[in-house]
């Protein structure tokens, strides 16, 4: 891989798994890019086709380097049991999470991990899951490497009915649980969403709401 390739890397990636990261890369001939944030994923991982011989990995770019770094292994995983079983198992069936696992056990020994995180990385490798907000420990471990946020908090950190503003900008007032997820009122549109509870939101307060929807409304 070329320096320069590199030093993008490093632009987005711990300076101490780069060079990981890029013999990666190079060995399993993957195309790496890396996007806007976006709500529904934080990666994603596509095997070659007729048209793309690569395997091609995509990451929200505006993720934390620690947090980036992990969603990179995770897309990783699913290129090994490509290589292994292509689509012939579930995506997140037992193949991956036994492959996901042993990477992520990888990370420990080597002690790649800052020790902040490594307790809930090992406590998430029993049973990994499609997505980190599912382990909640980890989840705001790896959080708090994010640029500070004076101002952010957690949905599920928010008491029923609070206001917030969401990250597309609409304005929700929180309801009930729904089994994984809070149910939400927008004030925008008078919907109803579903919001995982380590969505991270905007609270809002008193006459702040009515100022913000009007801003926001169509």
């Amino acid at each position: 891989m070329q320096a320069r390739h590199k030093e993008i890397l490093s632009r987005y990636f711990p300076a101490g798994v780069v060079e990981q990261v890029a013999d990666i890369i190079v060995k399993n001939r993957i195309q790496l890019r890396f996007t806007a944030g976006r709500n529904t994923k934080l990666g994603d991982y596509r095997p070659p086709g007729s048209k793309v011989s690569a395997h091609r990995i995509t990451l929200n770019g505006n993720l934390n380097p620690w947090f980036l770094y992990l969603v990179f292994i995770h897309e990783y995983a699913h290129l090994l049991v490509w290589n292994k079983y292509q689509n012939r198992v579930s995506p997140h069936g037992q193949q991956w999470k036994e492959e996901f696992a042993s990477l992520l056990r990888q990370q420990l020994y080597q002690n790649s991990l800052p020790e902040s995180i490594a307790r809930q990385v090992l406590d998430f490798c029993k049973n990994p899951r499609a997505t980190f907000a599912s382990h909640a420990p980890l989840w705001k471990a790896l959080k708090t490497f994010d640029a500070p946020n004076d101002n952010e908090v957690l949905v599920a950190d928010l008491p029923v009915n609070a206001y917030f503003v969401a990250a597309n900008g609409k304005i929700f007032q929180k309801e009930e649980r729904v089994k994984t997820r809070y149910r939400c009122y927008c004030v925008n549109n008078k919907r109803r969403y579903l919001f995982h509870p380590m969505a991270g939101v905007q609270p809002l307060e008193g006459e702040h709401v009515l100022q913000q929807a009007l801003q926001t409304s169509p």
